[in-house]
């Protein structure tokens, strides 16, 4: 377990936070139960409340329906470690630390056994912790190698297993075999951390589509689209499973999304473009009445939403918002708000901002990009050469967070890696630096 500071934790009693909290004069220990599901490597699009055709997610698309649905949510980044890091601890990839997580490239070029990870800094208060520290039972299960022991996202949970894309029937399973303690748990919080949309694609039955068309791009879609389908029946069962009902608060979010030609190749590489920094976001939040929000938001967002909706007052820590405020009535609106991400593979990068209708991406080495996300949302057309003052106050903005922005002392994990799990790794893209 982690070394932590404690903090004190008081009730905020804002008229704002006593409308859409719990209700000042509940007591703590009747607080809701906590469910927070990631899909890894799925985007926003290829949902049906996100614009989809086909009903790749019917029970999501049940849930969703009586929930807060945010249109323009952001990760912080294209691959599942800083991302998830800024999920768990409400900060930016820059302020975490969290960069490389699993990437395998760095053991074959050293012909090693020993694998170093990034870490989740100790003295970031995370999700779990947050919630272990409120009297919640906390539990976690992960099918992601970057989200694990070893790189600090045990820390706070009572029960946690990991494993590496086994699929969504073993991710059940662990929570099948922990029904019983989280049935007497009061309350109880639980993280649920699905790969199945990941590469390798599998064509799952009675799901999957062949394509009309043949390319890599299409075939490998389809069989995308069929994996969501998948993890949609599981998500149902486990919803089941955990008495998941309208009195339970959920998020449901991803770590990134996922590329299938529109910038020349697919994955997750190395790229900050909306088809892999736009993700799925709702909220069900008891009470509330279901709405779709147009605003910017960020993963970073979570953590400080929580808190408010709990009613605690927020962290020194936050570097997202309350969303309370985007969805409640008579909650004041945050002003034009600026959203990053970032992807650091050596000494390569690249930086994102969002703002608005536009996105900049920065590259070193490389150049600058400018998109019109209103009349261009496939990033198609540089416009950075038409409106250069946008680019430049874009580019500041950035240069200013990095500048100004708190940062965390972080660490590194050592951990052994056998051939057996460096071939898994092969298998799920982690061996190309650029991925």
């Amino acid at each position: 377990m982690r070394a932590r500071s404690t903090r004190p934790v008081a009730v905020c009693l804002t008229a704002l936070v006593c409308a859409v909290a719990w209700g000042c004069d509940r007591p703590a220990p009747d607080r809701p139960n906590v469910l927070v599901v990631v899909v890894d490597t799925l985007r926003a699009d290829r949902l049906p409340f996100y614009g989809c055709e086909e009903n790749t997610a019917p029970f999501l698309k049940a849930w969703a329906a009586r929930s807060v649905v945010f249109e323009r949510a952001w990760s912080t980044s294209s691959w599942t470690a800083p991302a998830s890091a800024s999920l768990f601890t409400g900060v930016y990839p820059l302020q975490h630390g969290v960069h490389l997580g699993v990437k395998a490239f760095q053991l074959l070029q050293r012909g090693g056994a020993q694998l170093e990870l990034d870490r989740v800094p100790d003295a970031l208060e995370t999700l779990p912790e947050l919630f272990r520290s409120l009297g919640y039972r906390t539990f976690g299960v992960s099918d992601n190698p970057n989200v694990s022991e070893a790189q600090g996202f045990a820390a706070g949970f009572d029960r946690f297993e990991n494993f590496s894309y086994t699929g969504a029937d073993r991710v059940n399973a662990v929570l099948a075999s922990w029904e019983s303690e989280i049935a007497g748990a009061k309350p109880w919080f639980v993280y649920l951390h699905y790969m199945d949309p990941h590469e390798p694609y599998h064509a799952r039955r009675p799901w999957h589509r062949p394509p009309s068309a043949k390319s890599r791009h299409a075939v490998n879609r389809a069989a995308y689209d069929s994996e969501i389908a998948w993890v949609d029946a599981h998500l149902r069962k486990a919803f089941g499973r955990l008495g998941a009902d309208a009195s339970t608060l959920v998020v449901f979010a991803a770590d990134h999304g996922e590329e299938f030609g529109e910038h020349g190749s697919g994955g997750h590489r190395f790229k900050l473009y909306s088809e892999l920094t736009r993700i799925p976001l709702f909220l069900h939040h008891p009470g509330v009445t279901p709405q779709r929000v147009r605003a910017n938001v960020s993963i970073v967002d979570l953590l400080p939403t929580l808190r408010s909706i709990l009613g605690l007052p927020a962290s020194e820590q936050d570097a997202g918002i309350d969303l309370t405020a985007l969805y409640a009535e008579g909650g004041e609106r945050p002003e034009k708000r600026t959203i990053f991400a970032s992807r650091t593979t050596g000494m390569a990068w690249k930086r994102a901002v969002v703002r608005d209708r536009y996105k900049l991406i920065r590259t070193k080495p490389g150049g600058t990009e400018l998109y019109d996300l209103e009349s261009d949302p496939g990033e198609q057309k540089n416009v950075a050469a038409e409106l250069p003052a946008l680019a430049r106050e874009l580019l500041d903005s950035s240069s200013d967070f990095r500048a100004s922005a708190r940062r965390w002392d972080g660490d590194r994990a050592t951990v052994e890696v056998g051939e057996k799990d460096l071939r898994r790794l092969e298998e799920l893209g982690y061996l190309d630096v650029g991925s």
